[in-house]
């Protein structure tokens, strides 16, 4: 009996615990009433547990697709519906929901790539095959005939669509957008009128596409109603509100910009944060004391501390953004005075040292980022704002790094993209900064700033076909946003490149004529283009009546005096520019610069050197400094910089090529010269320079035939360039051809070389 007793026991016990163990069907029980309850994350945990009970679970697989789509995490959703579909292939609903993911990258790459097409087309096809009234099948099948240019194919597929599921307005927005390019306008009108006032409907993108097709079209009323509209079937969404505003302001309609905003205001219960957002409006339009004034009416509203310091944090940099620092400053102090260790004050300070210009101030900024990333690694933003600090400070590589740090840590991350090819096409690394541009644009495809960008690439490539590509982007931009700014900014510039002055001219007096302090340098720079220096002065001198302590302006100023000649002039701009930031690298370096145009090596080397003890870690300026003490024969000197950028970065190719052209010049180690030469032609083996540096090596090496047919190459494709003509002329009195030898040379006289060439071109003609 005891026995019996204790075995009992012992089952009782074992269903007990076994009871406790959670099955996979458990796990997704769990992961769908949360999901229903809309705790994404937790559901997807529940749903990953499932998996790791049976890896061929497909449900847990499908189930955790919807969740990602939830989270806007397109990647994990394609990867988990993919695998479900795999696993459960007979499940239309899995496919659809696969479909719906691929299709989103699809429209969202402006390539369209041809795998996707292929993969959705035929998804399409397999749903249609076993349902020919797929709703899904058909509006899939829609959308590709859209964007392959088929409009009456689009519009086939639609109507069978809607016929299936009538009410749904993202096919009736797709089918109102292919009967617009069809030319149907009166039909698109009615069907989109149907869904804007009868339905009133709170899909956002129908009333998107009927403000842009009327207002392109000129038809204003029906713009300004489509926005009514949205606004009027939506009350209680801000941002339709913000928008009908904008509008307003595009058209010049003051009073109505006023009264829908003031409408935001008049309504706390449903627009708490209204202060902040008309705040913001006002930012955006540049309205800076008016944005102040609706921060601070939220700042006197808030309830609570964090509300207020979000406040003060809006006044400190729209404070910043009209130059008024010390304010900014004093913003962020008063907060740090009651809680010292508050992160968003510090951030604030942070921000304002970083946004003061001054050196000191930004090291400091770097400093308080570095210490605050360490507390929140994980936090994105910090990384950025480090990495904005280096860029600032003038470290761009480990600016870059941080930047990559950012993106790594939350893909979206714009602004970190945006200063990544901003960094790129300052290291003159173009490859990548088109990439950046490029996954900009896959992440939103209609980011202006990122088209900016992608065409500010095209003008950095410079060929004909990119250049056409860039003015098509530009003039687009243009006339979709009249009065931005970057756009016409950004064609002017592209005008300057291809030497069209007058319109360059007409583009930055628009800008000026809207009140842009860029108007008046894009002006002056299209005089100095044109060696028009007085009136490129006068251009400044007026812009400085109105901003008389921009550093843009007095830099400007400097840099057109050089351009004309008078060095002195310029050098005192600049020095004047250096009391006032004291420890600048920039201005030291346009101090060097222009001592050098001067023609005083020495001064110019001191303060290169000056630039490069403040930056050490800034490869062009190591670079430039290794370049004058060259020059000024300095050679150890020289080459243990170059030696040293090396180090840090291997993969400089131009660092590889100025050491292999100074070793080779000064009785150096001829052997590594070539290596280091050839190191960086194999990267880049249509770049003259490098070329011409291995020319130069075989010269030094005695192997006269091979200089004579690279220097000969270069002088035939290069025939204005005076140091390739004054290199060939070289490796022709080495082979004994006086009389072509002195033809070269007169020739690389002509062409107007290097005062340093020149000298010992007229030496080596006396020779002969």
């Amino acid at each position: 009996m005891k026995q019996t007793t204790c075995v009992c026991v012992v089952i009782l016990a074992f269903v007990a615990a076994t009871g406790c163990i959670a099955t996979k069907q458990t796990y997704v029980s769990r992961g769908n009433k949360l999901y229903d309850e809309g705790k994404y994350s937790d559901a997807s945990l529940n749903y990953r547990k499932a998996i790791q009970k049976d890896p061929k679970f497909g449900e847990a697989y499908y189930r955790l697709g919807l969740t990602a789509i939830k989270q806007n995490q397109p990647r994990e959703a394609y990867d988990a519906l993919s695998r479900a579909s795999q696993l459960l292939p007979n499940r239309a609903d899995i496919a659809e929901s696969l479909g719906d993911v691929l299709l989103s990258y699809y429209l969202a790459d402006p390539s369209h790539p041809q795998r996707l097409y292929k993969q959705i087309s035929q998804l399409a096809d397999d749903l249609l095959a076993k349902n020919p009234n797929s709703f899904r099948a058909l509006t899939l099948k829609g959308y590709l005939a859209a964007t392959d240019k088929k409009p009456k194919e689009a519009i086939s597929f639609f109507q069978k669509a809607l016929q299936v599921k009538p009410s749904d307005a993202g096919v009736t927005t797709g089918l109102v957008q292919s009967l617009i390019q069809d030319g149907q306008t009166q039909e698109a009108d009615r069907l989109a009128n149907n869904l804007m006032v009868r339905d009133k409907t709170s899909y956002g993108t129908i009333y998107d596409l009927m403000y842009s097709t009327y207002y392109n079209g000129n038809r204003m009323s029906d713009a300004e109603n489509v926005m009514k509209l949205k606004a009027n079937n939506n009350p209680a969404n801000i941002t339709y509100r913000l928008e009908l505003a904008r509008h307003y302001a595009r058209v010049r309609k003051t009073a109505e910009v006023k009264a829908t905003l003031q409408s935001i205001l008049d309504d706390p219960k449903d627009f708490p944060a209204g202060p902040a957002r008309v705040g913001d409006f006002y930012m955006m339009l540049q309205d800076y004391d008016e944005a102040v004034r609706n921060y601070e009416a939220g700042y006197r509203g808030a309830s609570n501390a964090k509300d207020r310091t979000e406040y003060q944090k809006k006044i400190m940099l729209t404070r910043l953004a009209q130059g008024k620092t010390d304010e900014a400053a004093r913003l962020a102090d008063e907060v740090l005075k009651n809680d010292p260790q508050n992160d968003d004050a510090l951030r604030l300070q942070a921000d304002g040292w970083l946004n003061s210009g001054k050196r000191d101030r930004i090291e400091a900024a770097l400093r308080t980022f570095e210490s605050l990333a360490k507390r929140y690694p994980d936090d994105p933003t910090l990384a950025y704002l480090v990495g904005r600090a280096n860029r600032l400070k003038g470290d761009l590589p480990a600016a870059r790094t941080h930047f990559l740090e950012a993106v790594k840590k939350r893909r979206d991350f714009l602004r970190a993209r945006y200063d990544l090819v901003e960094v790129d096409l300052d290291q003159r690394d173009l490859v990548d900064a088109t990439k950046q541009a490029n996954e900009i644009l896959a992440i939103k495809p209609n980011d202006e700033r990122g088209m900016l960008l992608l065409a500010q690439c095209s003008i950095f490539k410079g060929d004909p076909s990119s250049l056409t590509a860039a003015r098509a982007q530009l003039n687009a931009m243009i006339k979709n946003s009249p009065h931005a700014t970057d756009p016409l900014l950004d064609l002017g510039l592209l005008e300057l490149k291809q030497g069209r002055f007058k319109d360059a001219a007409e583009d930055f007096q628009k800008l000026k004529a809207m009140g842009e302090l860029k108007g008046y340098l894009g002006l002056a720079t299209t005089y100095s283009s044109q060696r028009q220096f007085d009136e490129a002065i006068g251009v400044l001198q007026e812009g400085l009546r109105k901003w008389p302590d921009s550093v843009q302006i007095l830099s400007q100023q400097g840099t057109t005096e050089a351009l004309a000649g008078r060095y002195d002039f310029a050098i005192g701009h600049f020095q004047d520019l250096l009391k006032s930031d004291p420890k600048s690298a920039q201005w030291r370096l346009r101090i060097a610069e222009c001592y050098d145009l001067k023609g005083d090596i020495n001064k110019a080397t001191e303060y290169y050197q000056q630039a490069h003890d403040l930056v050490p870690a800034d490869p062009a300026i190591a670079m430039t400094l290794a370049d004058a003490l060259a020059r000024s024969r300095h050679t150890a000197e020289a080459v243990r910089i170059y030696q040293g950028v090396l180090k840090a970065l291997p993969d400089n190719i131009t660092a590889s090529n100025n050491l292999a052209f100074l070793l080779a010049d000064t009785g150096g180690d001829l052997n590594e010269a070539l290596k280091l030469a050839k190191q960086a032609w194999e990267k880049y083996p249509n770049d003259s320079r490098f070329s011409d540096t291995i020319g130069y090596i075989y010269l030094k090496q005695g192997q006269a035939d091979s200089a004579l047919q690279t220097f000969g190459n270069l002088a035939r494709k290069n025939p204005g360039v005076a140091v390739y003509r004054y290199h060939y002329g070289m490796a022709l009195a080495a082979k004994g051809d006086k009389t072509g030898a002195k033809k070269e040379l007169q020739a690389a006289l002509a062409a107007h070389p290097a005062p340093g060439d020149e000298q010992r071109i007229k030496d080596l003609l006396n020779k002969i």
